[in-house]
């Protein structure tokens, strides 16, 4: 019997005067219940094997009589106020004149509870502990992102024993690629192979951050109905979509069909900025999994997951010194006001590698100095023209195929495939650029599936011999992505550009007008404003706090006068900038430098550090008094409202007090370090780093 004729066969099996509004996997039963769990509302057919009643006598006798007053008692204390049960209930039921061990899930579904109830096969408990403890030592202990991600896919496949193990990760455009597997002997790997965006739609990808594991232990199983017993509205579909029990979908089995698929689990591995891939377990022929080996496949996958972002994480801070490092050789030359050229020669080759790009070029006051291969005079004079028309906010503008982007239209652009255009703005009216250029990578990929053709800019596409259909297609026309890292990167070496930039100016129309001196005057005030203050905020720029920070650094160490930086970070920046564009991004800046400029002292001094960072010197002020400004601050960010955005603005702040032997490079770690263990802590919240003795008390002591 085919599947279709199961489902109706099973729909019509004692349901025909109950309306179906979904299915379910044979391998549980589902109840949906009213707000305070006293009546049922929907079930799927199957629950008469779990009553011994007819779907009518289970309405009738309500919750208590099916699962027991007891079960149902601990059932309404635990969702109470809670989105969904803290953890499994296990109880035990007589089925089949069996005493039978069954785990009870439960969420909240708005105004409804939807209950789940699954078989617990009994199994050595302990010892799936001791298996999931063991992984865990081993995800504790992985040291690249690379390893951890195979340690996933074996940990997942020793637990679970399916044929095939892989871990996909998602692209900017929602392609999946295969980056991790383990395979059983005689499998058909994955490894490398591409999944398009289309076998990911938003409607899966939403369920997935709701209800982030999906298990289906035998694709061919006939679907029980789930049937509405007494007429209630609102969508059923939603009430299914967060179920582990849901049945997939005709097309769902037609795909898993064409990959020669039996049984499925899959589970989302989810980072602060949503879904970031999936680990996803193959069995080639249907496969039972337990309800607890499948909780213990998540647990390890959430702490891989852990594991993974805090690696990654290290990664990107061993880049940010990099940059760091590269950017404060760049400020120790501002005291002899380098020419661009100067500053290319100087510093180009160490900016090629650091941003992995083949060329760069400074386009200053009409003038070019490039490193590098990149493109001629006509085609770079031609790009800086149309950016200048076309670019009308603070941040960068990058694509990676500028071949086919309007703004490279008709240019002569060489071997220049990908651009990350970073404005400075030195003067009020005008904007330079850096300009950093990559080649063309042409890349072979292997689909898993046909991609569509649209899903790529496609030069071959061929099928591939194998079990399923694979297909070959070669990518060209593109560079490296530019990863949000870099972008951050770059901004900031604009940043300091700028400044040198500035500098080197004011020196330069100093020498020029030397003997104009009312001329002279008004140019310095000028190149004073924008040397010192920042053109987007109005507020003191990175340099100018700075020089204040080693002024208040020297009264410190003299007089022991106290004083104490805060470090604020507006949350969720990049979501404002990405939901409701870079004009609102700049407005919210504006926005958070009023409020914070009209709340200080007159003896203290804000300043605008880099991005979405604000740095205020707090004068004649100890760690107590700092972390009760911080906390004023933190308060008025989130009370204040920004014109045209529809949700709060809130920030974290990290607070360092002065400490004898303090550097400013010192000082600013602390901060630093203090205001991202704000963030790691939940946002919204200030954090006060700890007082670090100098050596001279440490050797003392």
């Amino acid at each position: 019997m085919n599947r279709n004729s199961q489902s109706t066969a099973g729909e019509s099996a004692g349901t025909d005067t109950l309306p179906v509004v979904g299915h379910i996997q044979p391998c549980g039963w589902l109840l949906v219940l009213d707000a305070e769990c006293s009546r049922l509302l929907r079930a799927s057919a199957n629950l008469t094997e779990l009553s011994g009643l007819t779907l009518a006598e289970s309405v009738a006798a309500g919750p208590e009589r099916l699962l027991g007053r007891r079960l149902m008692v601990r059932l309404r204390r635990d969702l109470k106020g809670r989105a969904r049960l803290p953890g499994p209930l296990i109880v035990q039921r007589e089925l089949a004149g069996r005493l039978t061990r069954l785990q009870v899930h439960a969420h909240r579904h708005g105004e409804r509870a939807v209950v789940e109830i699954e078989p617990m096969p009994r199994q050595g408990r302990r010892r799936l502990m001791g298996r999931v403890t063991e992984w865990l030592r081993v995800i504790a202990e992985s040291e690249s992102p690379e390893v951890l991600l195979d340690t996933l896919a074996a940990g997942v496949a020793e637990l679970t024993d399916l044929d095939r193990v892989v871990v996909c990760r998602f692209d900017a455009d929602w392609h999946g690629k295969v980056v991790a597997e383990r395979l059983a002997p005689g499998g058909v790997s994955l490894l490398g192979q591409h999944f398009p965006a289309s076998d990911f739609p938003p409607q899966a990808r939403s369920q997935l951050e709701h209800s982030p594991v999906r298990s289906v232990p035998d694709m061919q199983a006939a679907p029980v109905a789930v049937v509405d017993c007494r007429g209630s509205d609102g969508d059923p579909r939603d009430e299914l979509a967060g179920s582990v029990l849901r049945a997939p979908s005709r097309e769902q089995v037609s795909y898993q069909e064409r990959l020669g698929v039996g049984a499925l689990l899959s589970i989302a591995l989810q980072d602060q900025q949503g879904l970031w891939g999936l680990v996803i377990g193959h069995g080639m022929a249907a496969r039972p999994l337990s309800p607890a080996v499948r909780d213990a496949a998540r647990a390890v996958v959430q702490m891989g997951t852990q594991r993974l972002f805090l690696l990654k994480a290290r990664q990107d801070a061993r880049y940010r010194q990099r940059v760091q490092e590269s950017r404060d050789l760049l400020s120790r030359e501002r005291s002899r006001l380098p020419s661009p050229g100067q500053l290319i020669r100087r510093h180009g080759e160490t900016w090629l590698a650091l941003f992995q790009v083949q060329g760069l070029a400074l386009a200053h006051e009409g003038q070019l100095t490039a490193c590098g291969l990149v493109p001629n005079r006509k085609g770079l004079d031609g790009l800086v023209a149309r950016l200048d028309m076309a670019h009308d906010h603070e941040g960068p503008w990058y694509t990676q195929a500028l071949g086919e982007h309007p703004l490279g239209d008709g240019l002569e652009l060489g071997a220049a495939c990908g651009l990350l255009a970073v404005p400075l703005r030195l003067r009020a009216g005008a904007r330079d650029w850096l300009l950093l250029f990559r080649h063309e990578q042409v890349e072979t990929l292997v689909w898993a599936v046909a991609p569509g053709e649209a899903a790529r800019h496609t030069a071959v596409r061929a099928p591939l011999p194998g079990r399923h259909t694979a297909w070959r297609e070669e990518v060209s026309g593109r560079s490296l992505a530019w990863q949000r890292i870099e972008r951050l990167a770059a901004m900031d070496l604009g940043e300091d550009l700028a400044l040198a930039l500035s500098a080197y100016e004011i020196d330069r129309l100093n020498q020029r007008l030397h003997h104009e001196q009312a001329a002279l005057a008004e140019a310095n005030a000028q190149l004073e404003q924008l040397a010192h203050f920042d053109s987007l905020t109005g507020v003191w720029n990175r340099y100018r706090v700075e020089q204040a920070i080693d002024a208040e650094l020297a009264a410190a160490e003299r007089y022991g006068r106290r004083f104490a930086l805060l470090l604020l970070d507006a949350d969720h920046f990049k979501r404002i900038n990405d939901d409701f564009g870079h004009e609102m991004g700049d407005r919210v800046l504006r926005a958070v430098a009023q409020c914070v400029a009209q709340s200080l002292r007159g003896c203290d001094h804000l300043g605008r550090w880099g991005g979405e960072e604000f740095v205020v010197l707090a004068t004649e002020t100890d760690a107590t008094a700092a972390a009760g400004l911080a906390e004023r601050l933190r308060r008025l960010i989130a009370d204040m409202t920004v014109e045209g955005l529809p949700q709060p603005v809130t920030a974290s702040i990290g607070v360092a007090a002065w400490s004898p032997g303090d550097t400013r490079k010192r000082l600013v770690q602390r901060a630093d370090r203090a205001m991202y263990e704000a963030k790691r802590a939940g946002r919204n919240r200030i954090c006060l780093a700890p007082v670090v003795a100098s050596a001279g008390e440490a050797s003392a002591g």
